[in-house]
């Protein structure tokens, strides 16, 4: 699950979560199912040792805790794994449990939660090991203030003291801004490490065909981390079918379904069917790195696309950072970046797909006229749309993207300067972080933006860095608050022209700013990763 969609409203994952984590259980994993199937995944078999809160009842919930965190009890040859899965609601809300298997004391530490943090969840696991080995009042302590810590903000960061030192554990709500990176995000990691680009690839267009997909290894925290690394490139899409990152051996029976899935299964439960029974389903084997489809869904692709996506893996010599998120989401930007152009507004906005498709590069056309009727990019249209018609739009990273691909275009088109190559950092997001969600908490326009813009004109020092080398420090502030506010204008211009005419914005874009020197700076905010 990509950390972008987390807190948007009508994605899969919970909104204005209250708690960090629903409840911790410890589980105790008694005996080593790999040589009996009939006791495997076996929630009898399989007791809860520890729970936490005492008062959470939902046996429901329990259970398919015990049926799904018991796949590791076959892992023989790790002392340690940490791995993750997905409950779905009916209510089709995700809930995410992480956690982590000792071999040694066959248990398992787990976290249900709602947020999708995998890599704040995965540390706290880690923590609550280590003061667990202390055997002290260390651990109930750190838990319980856990439990009782407020879910930070965007842009905020909660920090809860470590029980027995003076270590303070950070939680923070990952940005909007920030792609998924490697080696920061252990799901990307993993699949990045055991998939090449060429099966990464084939993967992610089979899932915008809504194919039925097997991800299988004999090791439950690789097909599980590739199911979710998988599903978070698809942003700013989401899988709407089924997505299942652990299949235990109780539910094999999903895998002969006709309907679309994304599903990691291990090899045991894998080799208790016969292929014959999976019909067209693409198996990729994470182990042994084989690939295996009827498909050649890449083909479905715009050539161009594919080429150049081809070309930045073939070329580019860094792999690590944003890299591999971010070639997927130019993709994603190139095919439907341009979907404002298809809403339309009557009573209440509405999606058309001649509109959009008219303003589509023809080489497109082909592939979208089978994906605008998927089930994630319908769901990706109507979610959009409601947060148009009610508010708050969310200014996220496919947004900023779209909008920067847009100027670039417009940019080529009337002989823009040649662009300079500007290495992104983390100090990009920190504006973003401040500003942006001021100027999209909801369709007012704030006196904040006026303020900042007016701030922006009167600045000497705005003219002298036309001519410094090295612009990176002032327009870690500045440039990006123009070059977004610039992207507000267009993307809201539709529904709010009035209330947008009020910032005097239209004003230093025509006559106090020079065409030319916007347009270099505006090239200047994007890494790139173009070999």
């Amino acid at each position: 699950m990509s950390n972008n969609l987390a807190g948007i409203p009508g994605t899969r994952v919970h909104v204005d979560v209250t708690s960090l984590f629903d409840v911790y259980c410890e589980l105790n994993c008694p005996v080593n199912h790999t040589e009996n199937h009939t006791k495997q995944n076996n929630p009898n078999v399989i007791s809860i040792k520890e729970k936490f809160p005492t008062n959470f009842r939902d046996d429901k919930i329990l259970k398919m805790l015990q049926l799904f965190a018991s796949t590791p009890c076959e892992t023989d040859d790790v002392p340690m794994v940490m791995y993750s899965f997905v409950l779905t609601a009916e209510d089709t809300h995700w809930r995410f449990c992480f956690c982590r298997y000792d071999f040694d004391s066959n248990s398992i530490m787990l976290i249900l939660t709602r947020l999708p943090w995998h890599e704040t969840f995965f540390n706290m696991l880690t923590t609550l090991f280590e003061l667990k080995q202390r055997q002290s009042n260390d651990f109930h302590t750190f838990l319980t203030n856990c439990y009782k810590a407020a879910v930070p903000s965007r842009g905020d960061i909660t920090l809860v003291p470590v029980s027995g030192s003076r270590k303070m554990f950070s939680i923070e709500q990952p940005s909007f801004y920030k792609l998924p990176c490697i080696p920061d995000n252990h799901n990307l990691t993993v699949f990045y490490n055991l998939a090449t680009p060429k099966i990464m690839l084939s993967i992610i267009a089979s899932l915008l065909q809504e194919r039925r997909i097997i991800i299988t290894s004999h090791q439950p925290d690789r097909h599980s981390a590739c199911v979710q690394a998988a599903n978070a490139l698809l942003y700013p899409m989401e899988w709407q079918h089924t997505y299942i990152p652990i299949l235990p051996l109780q539910l094999r029976d999903y895998l002969m379904g006709p309907m679309p899935y994304l599903i990691g299964v291990p090899i045991s439960v894998l080799d208790t069917i016969c292929r014959g029974e999976l019909g067209d389903a693409i198996i990729f084997n994470c182990d042994v790195g084989t690939y295996e489809s009827c498909y050649n869904d890449v083909q479905l692709l715009p050539h161009s696309i594919v080429k150049d996506m081809q070309d930045q893996f073939r070329n580019s010599k860094q792999r690590n950072d944003e890299f591999i998120s971010y070639v997927f989401l130019l993709m994603m930007v190139r095919l439907v970046g341009n979907y404002r152009d298809g809403i339309k507004f009557e009573s209440d906005p509405f999606f058309c797909d001649n509109a959009f498709l008219s303003k589509s590069p023809e080489t497109n056309h082909k592939f979208l006229h089978k994906f605008l009727s998927t089930s994630m990019c319908v769901h990706f249209l109507r979610t959009r749309l409601s947060m148009i018609k009610h508010g708050p739009m969310i200014w996220d990273r496919f947004e900023m993207e779209s909008a920067l691909h847009t100027q670039r275009k417009k940019s080529r088109c009337c002989g823009g300067i040649k662009k300079k190559k500007f290495k992104e950092t983390d100090e990009i997001y920190e504006p973003l972080n401040s500003f942006q969600n001021q100027l999209f908490k909801s369709l007012e326009i704030t006196e904040t933006i006026k303020s900042q813009l007016q701030r922006l004109r009167k600045c000497q020092q705005y003219d002298d860095a036309k001519t410094h080398a090295d612009m990176k420090e002032l327009f870690g502030s500045l440039r990006y608050t123009l070059a977004y506010a610039t992207s507000a204008y267009n993307s809201l211009e539709a529904q709010n022209v009035e209330e947008m005419k009020n910032l005097g914005y239209t004003e230093i874009n025509t006559s106090t700013l020079n065409s030319e020197p916007i347009q270099e700076k505006r090239a200047s905010s994007r890494t790139r990763y173009n070999g």
